[in-house]
């Protein structure tokens, strides 16, 4: 049997990023709920579409629903689907506050069904290759850890990601990947230092993003922002036994723009010539090698997503996982405010 979903917006979220990810996943798309219903039903003949996110939530088909809706949104429209019975995804971030991720996660227990956030890049390539790496002991105990999440945006467009709202801005955005990835390798820190900053010229919101935080002895340091014409710098991991050195981010967003879905072949795979360079030392020798990167997966959050409402077992992000990252982002905003480490 397939799961039945239900995607609540349209745009490039609920387009590109998720709809294309369902197939590979044994996830059957049932419903939309969209002011656009000739768009919809292009990419998806006789897929129902929905008017209003409540009518989506009443349809009887849906068993799943999935919030690719702005992210104001998502704390009142996960606890609407979660009221209609059914199981909710909602896009990053969780929520605009820890405080309403707490309110979702019990929502979620009193509905008996699971609440969920799409950190799909959990399975981007090179992370779960740095993963990997750390799981056997290849570098060692990490003492340093730097990822950047960066791109070049220069001028400020006429987007709701734009306007100053809760849960809008960098740290929420594509902050809230980088948190997550340090969160499952490291858990919470013991403290963070933030700085946020409005960059562009005319800007509303947080567009440059830099935090650092201290794990015990290891320090972390996460950097995104939208002025990086050359954004190839992704990872410098070093540990008490090697170097992990990767250029270049995970080529799954690309290829999904271009209309690749996980189903053809290639998908997810990198070339060569962008695996990270890992240097080891052994016995007081340093070897250098390319690590062969492992194939990304984002669908791989609905396959587990599936399994867990069929089985009963934990999802792939738990919601408590995801109201974490949020206490860290929170974290972050009081320390840029206040100009002082802060416990998340």
């Amino acid at each position: 049997m397939t799961l039945k979903v239900g995607v609540v917006g349209y745009g490039l979220a609920g387009k590109v990023f998720h709809a294309p990810l369902f197939p590979a996943a044994g996830v059957d798309l049932v419903a939309v709920a969209s002011s656009d219903a000739a768009k919809v039903q292009a990419d998806h003949p006789g897929v129902t579409v929905h008017p209003t996110p409540a009518a989506l939530f009443a349809d009887p088909d849906v068993e799943l629903a999935v919030l690719a809706t702005p992210s104001p949104t998502h704390a009142p429209l996960m606890l609407e689907a979660l009221a209609a019975g059914k199981h909710v995804v909602s896009d990053k971030p969780f929520t605009p506050t820890a405080a309403e991720a707490e309110q979702v996660i019990a929502a979620a227990a009193k509905a008996g069904r699971i609440a969920t956030c799409f950190q799909n890049r959990r399975w981007d390539s090179d992370f779960l290759t740095l993963r990997k790496l750390i799981d056997e002991g290849a570098l060692g105990e990490i003492k340093s850890y730097r990822a950047h999440f960066e791109f070049y945006k220069g001028e400020v467009g006429d987007r709701w990601q734009e306007k100053p709202a809760p849960g809008v801005g960098i740290h929420y955005d594509l902050g809230a990947h980088l948190i997550d990835q340090v969160l499952q390798l490291f858990g919470l820190p013991d403290w963070v230092e933030g700085d946020l900053v409005i960059q562009r010229s005319g800007g509303e919101i947080p567009d440059g993003f830099h935090a650092r935080m201290g794990h015990g002895a290891l320090r972390v340091d996460l950097f995104a922002n939208y002025y990086a014409p050359d954004h190839s710098t992704r990872y410098a991991v070093h540990g008490s036994r090697g170097s992990y050195m990767k250029r270049f981010m995970d080529i799954q967003e690309d290829q999904l723009r271009s209309g690749m879905t996980p189903l053809d072949e290639g998908y997810g795979v990198e070339p060569q010539d962008r695996w990270a360079r890992v240097t080891t030392y052994d016995g007081g020798e340093a070897s250098t090698r390319f690590e062969p990167s492992i194939p990304g997966a984002h669908h791989r959050f609905y396959a587990l997503l599936r399994e867990a409402i069929e089985t009963g077992t934990a999802p792939p992000v738990l919601a408590e996982e995801a109201r974490d990252t949020i206490r860290v982002i929170e974290a972050i905003r009081e320390s840029s405010k206040a100009g002082k480490r802060v416990s998340p």
